[in-house]
């Protein structure tokens, strides 16, 4: 990660913006959200990788257009894009659900977060005038799957019910006395109950105590009144089972003379489950929009944390929530889990919730932790795990939701979420929690890099590491030779280009060797003269740099030598650097820690440039720039990457490269020639 300041500057139409944000960071670990940038009067300034996944449009395309032109030509005659920046003025944030234009009249169904960006750099605050506005912060999450989700559940349960009307499960008839007369095997067999024919049995006999009087109600107004009467209640099996039934009924009459009421009922257990999954679905993304909106503006982890426990515990559909953060264990053989948060169960209660993060050998689930997915145990008050069955009854819930937090597929922690119904966390909900998980590691790991980018001090530590399990230091051990890297490119959370330097060395044993190692999936020379060669390796996994970037900490150097690494690490002051050190560590056990200290910043004239130049380039142009430059394209008089190597390597077609690296040199050569500001 590049280093960047507080000061951002994007330009648009000529003019100047500056903002107290990160966008660049933040659309490189958010990737999966659409994040935008919109000045005063609501015209878009700024778009990231999301928001063009999202909506197709290029940062060419849209920049420049107001943000009512995101909204369909109804919206927009409406005045709603208009209010919703109006309401974000007066209440420094607001949030909104509905459809959004794409490009090519594309629709998509989001849930959007906007937060006002005051000219003193507060984001999500009241703007008394437009004079202490800056701008508009636009944090946007595709939700067209669920909303079309929500829509087939009604349409199904719309269409549930008019089938419920005219194919009933039971039959029965009652005459004016009450003595049933007549039914059918179903009604028998779903009752449990064998009456003889013209017994008088009650019609409440078979419904719940609970909604007898209701029932009752209905049945009088039918023989009183006639009513065709729709009627939802629970039957009573002999087991003390409650099935929950619809009953349509109608009067029995026979040359105007009442001879009783007839009707069918229909199990409608599926259409309640399906319901209350509608409703819970719909229930979480609310508390998920309630967090979102906190990720926004939250300073500090802590706050983070303390927000999402809070609102799990606030919504009656969840008892409890804890979350933890993930710490390294000695051995380097899984993580432990040690709890920092927690609302609606007591601190005794959070600690308890450990052994489902880390279940027990006998249980039927893994670490959440380890395997990086929502783990769910469901009827736990019933549980063969004695453990879990107590905990569940003292504190009075159902089921349980381990949901993994993570970054760059480094675990941070896990968040445990407990439910009063014992079936609660249906498959779709876990899609949600998934992907919810994966989004509070991303905001952790870029509020640790922000508080990293902005501090006048940092903390700098030195490793050293034989540990085999990095793949440079595989390399420089069985090749014998110096290793040094130069730049890492991070590709996606697993996968990182590295670039480095192989010193005294024969490159067709470095090429050999890097062929034969899992951990590196492609390579190439770049150039090498006679002591020395540099290469561009695509390395997945297996290195020290993939756990470093999991915790928004910078490697500032790596050099290996025979095997014998010698890392320097940037890290935050306010990081919990024995947990950093011990998950580093854990992970390879052949390495230690040599020094720490606290580095003074001197003046950044250099990075002041580097970060107006990332807030110019969008994440393309960006790792265009980087490729062609750390991969030799710009070397003369022989260069030794062409534009086709360097395209296949990022994955896109040579045409897009060149683009992409055009309007990157043009905007760079504007940030330098430009004004300074």
């Amino acid at each position: 990660m590049t280093d960047n300041s507080s000061d951002r500057t994007v330009t648009s139409g000529g003019q100047s913006f500056e903002f107290d944000l990160e966008i660049s960071e933040l659309s490189a670990l958010v990737s999966d959200c659409a994040i935008a940038l919109f000045d005063a009067d609501g015209f878009i300034i700024a778009w990231n990788a999301g928001a063009r996944h999202l909506t197709g449009y290029d940062a060419e395309t849209i920049v420049g257009d107001h943000y009512r032109s995101l909204f369909p030509t109804d919206a927009r005659e409406d005045g709603r894009p208009d209010r919703l920046l109006e309401r974000t003025r007066a209440e420094g944030t607001a949030e909104d659900d509905g459809w959004r234009l794409g490009d090519g009249d594309s629709r998509v169904w989001v849930c959007e977060v906007i937060a006002t960006i005051r000219a003193d750099g507060d984001v999500g605050v009241p703007v008394a005038s437009a004079a202490d506005l800056d701008g508009y912060l636009w944090f946007v999450r595709d939700r067209t799957a669920d909303h079309e989700r929500a829509r087939e559940l009604r349409k199904e349960k719309a269409f549930t019910e008019s089938v419920l009307r005219a194919q009933p499960d039971i039959l029965y008839a009652y005459d004016t006395d009450g003595n049933l007369i007549q039914w059918n095997e179903q009604f028998e067999r779903v009752t449990g109950y064998d009456p003889a024919p013209s017994s008088d049995v009650d019609p409440l006999t078979f419904i719940a105590p609970e909604d007898r009087d209701h029932i009752g109600d209905a049945i009088e107004r039918i023989l009183e009144h006639g009513e065709r009467l729709t009627a939802e209640g629970r039957v009573l099996a002999t087991d003390d089972d409650r099935i929950p039934y619809e009953f349509n009924s109608a009067r029995i009459v026979d040359d105007g003379d009442v001879l009783g009421f007839t009707g069918v009922g229909r199990d409608i257990s599926d259409r309640k489950a399906r319901e209350r999954e509608l409703e819970r679905l719909e229930r979480l993304n609310a508390v998920i929009r309630t967090i979102d909106d906190t990720m926004v503006t939250a300073d500090t982890r802590d706050e983070i944390e303390a927000a999402i426990v809070d609102t799990f515990a606030a919504d009656n559909a969840y008892r409890f929530g804890v979350i933890g953060r993930a710490r390294g264990v000695a051995t380097g053989e899984g993580h432990s889990w040690e709890p920092t948060a927690w609302a609606g169960i007591d601190a005794a209660g959070a600690d308890g919730c450990s052994s489902f993060v880390d279940p027990p050998v006998d249980a039927d689930g893994e670490s959440a932790l380890d395997t990086r997915t929502v783990q769910r145990y469901r009827a736990l008050r019933d549980s063969s795990i004695e453990q879990w069955r107590h905990h569940a009854r003292e504190h009075d819930y159902g089921s349980i939701a381990v949901v993994p937090i993570s970054a760059s597929s480094t675990p941070l922690g896990a968040l445990v979420i407990g439910a009063a119904e014992p079936s609660a966390f249906p498959d779709r909900e876990r899609e949600v929690l998934q992907e919810f998980g994966g989004t509070i590691g991303h905001a952790i790991n870029v509020m640790a890099v922000r508080r990293l980018l902005y501090q006048d001090t940092v903390v700098e530590l030195e490793f050293e590491s034989t540990d085999r399990g990095d793949a440079c230091i595989r390399l420089s051990d069985e090749l014998g030779c110096e290793v040094s890297v130069d730049h890492v490119l991070p590709l996606t959370g697993e996968v990182f280009i590295y670039y480095l330097t192989a010193s005294n060395v024969d490159p067709d044993r470095v090429r050999e060797l890097a062929r034969d190692d899992e951990a590196i999936t492609d390579h190439r020379l770049i150039d090498a003269n006679h002591d020395e060669s540099y290469w561009e390796c695509v390395v997945r996994s297996a290195t020290i740099a993939e756990t470093v970037t999991g915790y928004g900490a910078r490697l500032r150097s790596k050099t290996v030598r025979d095997g014998v690494a010698k890392l320097t690490v940037q890290v935050s002051s306010d990081v919990a650097l024995h947990e950093f050190v011990d998950t580093i560590t854990s992970a390879y056990p052949d390495s230690r820690l040599r020094s720490k200290r606290t580095v003074e910043r001197p003046v950044e004239t250099r990075g002041d440039f580097r970060r107006t130049v990332e807030s110019m380039l969008t994440d393309k142009q960006r790792m265009a720039l980087e490729s062609a430059y750390h991969g030799g394209y710009f070397e003369w008089p022989s260069r030794h990457s062409n534009a086709e190597e360097i395209a296949d390597r990022l994955g896109i077609a040579r045409q897009t490269f060149h683009q992409h690296l055009r309007v990157a040199q043009a905007k760079l050569l504007s940030a330098y020639f430009g004004d300074a500001d």
